[in-house]
């Protein structure tokens, strides 16, 4: 099958399901990437995808801003008018008329805006998440810049993606459905990660870990709640803790807590070295849809983790089980210092974590659940689990 896979940015280490997603369509088919750079290191992120080659479209910031500022009274989705650049549009349609793919593989809602100009040739859209839902929990509870922000997104979000849905058009999202809460034509692909084996001397003291792209506000809030509510509790309880943040671009709220217990690891080129010398890591996003990442790493690598009653919901996942949960801060430092202290209850979530990453995220399980939602496109999605 020839895969024509559209993205808004270069799929890499910071975006790991695009890059994943794309190493697993690699491995049986041709696929050609087009996708927006806006510096020279994405550039050259591009030249190691696994595709027989790319086509790179050059993203100014600022064209984007001017994109989005007329956009706002035109109802149109600013995550859509911002990645709308004229030559992507152009070379998509010089890529469908000279390669003739097979399908065209839209990647998150930034790229949604171009369904209509693909036909005749199949599309399918991975999602990752219903994004105005997030928008919607920005709008009503974040601080007054990103309320606003949500107010005017989420409708413009809702209104597109209730138009993709009423057009049939297959979609992917990363999270499992709750009950009653099924969309048509619409197919959980879950994010794909396997851990590497490593050999990592273990940490003499109790560590947590806290991995996240701190651009991202719903992680900043959370580890922000976290620092300013949980922490000082936690190393009263286990005086000898260790927090270790990972993260790109920290801000300067984050690095305000750099001191003899937090340590703050900055724009490293790899976290999967991190967990090894976790004791437990923590999940603490409030705001957010889909399955956090984080989570999924943690639990690959066999990590015990204390998250959320939202983020354990998303990703289908049981408190004492595969996790720990905590509802408030006094439910954090409690249960978060028994997976520090109690090594036979950190033994035990961790193999089931283990197991539960294996089971619903692993390439091989992640293969068949695309096979699944690439036969909507293409009868020769069978390919798949060969």
């Amino acid at each position: 099958m020839k895969i024509l896979f559209v993205a808004p940015w270069i799929p890499s280490k910071i975006r790991p399901r695009s890059l994943a997603l794309l190493n697993i369509l690699a491995r049986d088919h041709q696929i050609r990437f087009l996708g927006l750079t806006s510096s020279d290191e994405e550039v050259r992120q591009a030249q190691e995808l696994p595709v027989e080659s790319t086509v790179l479209v050059p993203r100014n910031r600022v064209a984007s801003m001017i994109r989005c500022a007329t956009a706002l009274p035109t109802g149109t989705s600013l995550q859509q008018a911002y990645a709308d650049v004229p030559e992507m549009s152009n070379a998509l349609a010089s890529e469908l008329r000279q390669w003739r793919p097979d399908v065209v593989h839209l990647n998150v809602f930034r790229t949604a805006h171009l369904v209509e100009r693909c036909a005749p040739v199949p599309v399918i859209v991975d999602l990752d998440e219903f994004r105005s839902e997030y928008y919607s929990q920005l709008a009503q509870t974040a601080g007054p810049k990103w309320k606003l922000v949500g107010k005017i997104e989420a409708p413009r979000m809702q209104a597109r993606e209730d138009t993709l849905v009423a057009q049939k058009v297959p979609l992917m999202v990363s999270a499992p459905f709750g009950p009653g809460e099924e969309r048509p034509n619409t197919y959980v692909v879950r994010s794909p990660y396997d851990h590497p084996d490593l050999v990592v001397p273990q940490a003499t003291e109790p560590r947590v870990l806290f991995v996240g792209r701190l651009s991202y506000e719903a992680n900043v809030d959370g580890l922000l709640w976290f620092l300013k509510n949980c922490w000082s509790e936690v190393t009263k309880r286990v005086p000898n803790a260790v927090l270790d943040i990972v993260g790109t671009d920290p801000p300067a709220a984050v690095q305000a807590f750099r001191g003899s217990t937090v340590e703050i690891h900055a724009n490293v080129p790899d976290v999967a070295p991190y967990y090894p010398r976790a004791t437990a890591a923590i999940v603490p996003v409030w705001r957010g849809t889909g399955v956090q990442m984080k989570l999924i790493q943690a639990l690959a690598a066999g990590v015990p983790t204390v998250t959320t009653p939202e983020v354990a919901r998303r990703a289908d996942v049981r408190h004492d089980h595969e996790v720990v949960v905590g509802a408030d801060a006094q439910a954090w430092a409690t249960e978060l210092s028994s997976v520090l202290t109690d090594r036979a209850r950190g033994q035990r979530l961790a193999a089931a974590g283990k197991r539960w990453a294996l089971d619903f995220h692993s390439s091989n399980a992640v293969r068949e659940q695309l096979a699944t939602a690439y036969a909507a496109v293409w009868p020769g999605a069978e390919q798949f689990r060969r």
